[in-house]
């Protein structure tokens, strides 16, 4: 983490220590989409949403959900959307966690509910409001009151003290495989969607370097082909993202929930 005053690292630390110390670390959730992307300008204009995992504390267990498009329509996208929001409203996350879910999944889940919102709007008469359903404002209000805890910055530093090396931006597959979080009982499923790379078509790059244009294509061939490695890579991400928070702001056994 920073070390210079206080800084990000010692705000998000306050932010994960609060929401232990009052017994609601159950309400911080791990979340990580999965989405077709095809070709470098695919990223962030409103493509479609494959697959979205969920992973929290539930007692001593970390329990992990997924749920995923059952077909390439708007209104298969939009249930997708209506499932994920109906697990999220009961729990009232508090903080989402994600690996660069700043930078992507954050940004790509409002632009969603902002076309849902329009599509809506498009349904009824210039100047009427339309019907909101309950899964629509679960939703929204997931990503407008929780608070967003991007965990590649507080690993990046992290890996980066452990090394005595500056800080670099490091994909997820390298931070689970780094050897400061080797006893932590992670799942480490990133070799999966290379394990998959024989989709690609002949001349793709190789398992050992595979690029993220052709990432994207490996993980929409496992999901088109209903490969069970598709579930299971994205388990892994939601699930190592929680336990990697734990280990880095030193949560071995949150608190009961409070009485308050």
């Amino acid at each position: 983490m920073e070390t210079h005053g206080f800084g990000y690292g010692e705000l998000a630390a306050s932010l994960v220590e609060t929401i232990r110390a009052r017994g609601e670390w159950h309400r911080a959730v791990s979340i990580d989409l999965e989405t077709k992307i095809e070709k470098k300008s695919d990223f962030l204009t409103g493509e479609r949403l494959l697959a979205i995992g969920i992973a929290r504390r539930a007692g001593p267990d970390v329990e992990v959900r997924t749920f995923t498009l059952k077909d390439e329509s708007d209104d298969a996208e939009i249930e997708l959307l209506y499932a994920a929001a109906r697990h999220l409203a009961p729990i009232r996350p508090l903080l989402l966690l994600g690996y660069n879910i700043a930078g992507y999944d954050y940004p790509l889940l409002n632009m969603k509910l902002k076309w849902h919102d329009d599509l809506l709007r498009a349904q009824v008469p210039e100047g009427e409001k339309p019907h909101y359903p309950r899964e629509y404002w679960g939703l929204k209000d997931a990503l407008t009151r929780a608070f967003v805890l991007d965990m590649m910055h507080p690993l990046r530093f992290a890996l980066a003290a452990h090394d005595n090396l500056t800080p670099k931006y490091k994909s997820l597959a390298d931070v689970v495989a780094h050897q400061r979080f080797a006893q932590v009982k992670l799942m480490r499923r990133k070799q999966l969607a290379e394990g998959n790379s024989k989709m690609l078509p002949e001349g793709g790059n190789s398992p050992a370097s595979l690029a993220t244009e052709n990432k994207g294509k490996v993980i929409y061939g496992m999901w088109r082909t209903h490969n069970p490695d598709f579930e299971r890579y994205l388990e892994g991400d939601v699930h190592d993202v929680l336990l990697l928070a734990e280990e880095l702001f030193g949560i071995t056994s949150p608190a009961p929930p409070s009485s308050r």
